[in-house]
C-alpha cells in the first residue's frame, strides 16, 4: 500500500510539471504589406511583400541608398509576428504557409 501510495504522488507531481514546458502560441497579424531594407549589399536593396491589390510605389520603406535595389511579391494571405519578427506568406490558398525573419532588417508594415 505504501508503494501505491509513492507511485500516485509521482504520478500527480509529473503531471504537474507538464504545464512549464508547454508552449505559448504564437500571434500572427493579418498585414497590407511589409517591406525589408539592407544597406549592407551593394549599396542597398529593398524588398516589399504585398497583397493583392497593392501597388510597390504605394508602401512605405526605411530610408536607403539612391542606388537601392527594390523588388516585390504579390501574395494571397500575408501576417506578421511582431513578437518573434517573423513574416509568413502564402502565394496560393492552396500551400503551406512560408516563414522569414525579419530580425536583422529594418522593416515597415501595415
Amino acid at each position: 500500500m505504501k508503494y501505491l501510495w509513492l507511485f500516485c504522488l509521482l504520478l500527480i507531481s509529473c503531471a504537474d510539471n507538464d504545464k512549464e514546458y508547454e508552449g505559448t502560441p504564437t500571434d500572427f497579424e493579418d498585414i497590407s504589406f511589409l517591406t525589408t531594407t539592407n544597406e549592407n549589399v551593394n549599396g542597398g536593396t529593398q524588398f516589399a511583400y504585398l497583397s493583392t491589390g497593392l501597388l510597390q510605389d504605394g508602401v512605405a520603406y526605411c530610408f536607403c541608398q539612391l542606388q537601392c535595389a527594390r523588388a516585390g511579391k504579390t501574395v494571397f494571405s500575408l501576417q506578421y509576428n511582431e513578437g518573434t519578427n517573423y513574416l509568413r506568406y502564402k502565394e496560393s490558398p492552396s500551400e503551406d504557409y512560408i516563414y522569414y525573419d525579419t530580425a536583422d532588417w529594418c522593416i515597415k508594415y501595415e
